[in-house]
């Protein structure tokens, strides 16, 4: 299988990079062009200004908060060439089209050109994307989202579940389609995150599991044994009042618990049985 990498820039959180390093250690894909998001940077301000004033009070309580907890390790970035031999593959940079102000469209051109050069495209980048592209590889374009989307799509990752107070959280790895968190199922795991005493450590759990995943939705892209959800969970974003204010309280208590020692955050995460291939 030919991988088209589609990446927001030339490093990676490490837990992408875990799990591309999975897919290629454990198959005999190979990762043969990446397409690059090179957004211009005047609409980079703007988009930054306009989502500030969406967010109010949950950007500051989010700023506060990541100040406090300080980076998870998953998220730090590594080159992609410790992944990647980038000298044996194609790169493009593109700016894509912006439709109905958020969403991204790749041009049908270099869509041609992708599907001329993979077989699958794995997205890392570009948010949500519409257009040709999602067609344009024989078997897609396969992305991660950090929750069940039978119960729960959109963002943030495994916040409304810390919030809800769920037992579990799920990973789904979906090939995209046009429906927002809506596409076929290629790999569902669920965490145990019922003892996860901040929002830090169920998005660990979650990112700590993810590292196969992308693996397996790949195997099951190729062998077409993909999945329509019977259902679609709620469509969530960005809290704002009362479930900031929730996720303040719980979390802030969830801290003093670990710091005085009778919570674990890192606690290995039971995965559930319910799994796709």
């Amino acid at each position: 299988m030919r991988v088209c990498l589609l990446a927001a820039g030339e490093t990676l959180p490490r837990w992408q990079a875990d799990a591309l390093a999975h897919l290629l250690d454990h198959t005999d894909c190979e990762v043969t062009t990446v397409v690059y998001d090179e957004p211009e940077s005047d609409r980079t301000r703007t988009e930054t200004i306009r989502r500030a004033l969406e967010l109010r009070e949950w950007a500051v309580v989010a700023t506060l908060n990541d100040a406090v907890a300080g980076p998870i390790p998953h998220e730090e970035h590594v080159p992609l060439s410790s992944v990647v031999d980038r000298g044996a593959i194609r790169e493009r940079s593109i700016d894509p089209r912006i439709v109905d102000g958020w969403k991204r469209e790749i041009p049908a051109g270099v869509a041609d050109a992708v599907a001329e050069e993979a077989d699958v495209a794995v997205r890392f980048g570009f948010g949500f994307l519409v257009g040709a592209m999602l067609s344009a590889p024989e078997h897609g374009v396969v992305s991660f989202h950090h929750g069940d989307l039978r119960e729960y799509r959109g963002q943030p990752m495994g916040f409304w579940e810390f919030v809800h107070g769920e037992s579990t959280a799920g990973i789904t790895v979906q090939r995209l389609s046009e429906t927002l968190d809506g596409g076929e199922i290629a790999a569902l795991k669920r965490v145990d995150i019922d003892d996860a005493p901040t929002w830090e450590a169920v998005k660990r759990r979650q990112f700590d599991a993810s590292e196969d995943m992308l693996t397996r939705a790949v195997r099951a892209a190729e062998r077409g044994d993909l999945r329509e959800p019977a259902s679609l969970g709620d469509l969530y974003s960005h809290p704002r009042g009362r479930p900031v204010a929730t996720f303040a309280v719980r979390n802030a208590f969830g801290r003093l618990r670990e710091v005085f020692g009778t919570a674990d955050g890192d606690t290995p995460a039971r995965l559930g049985e319910s799994e796709l291939r």
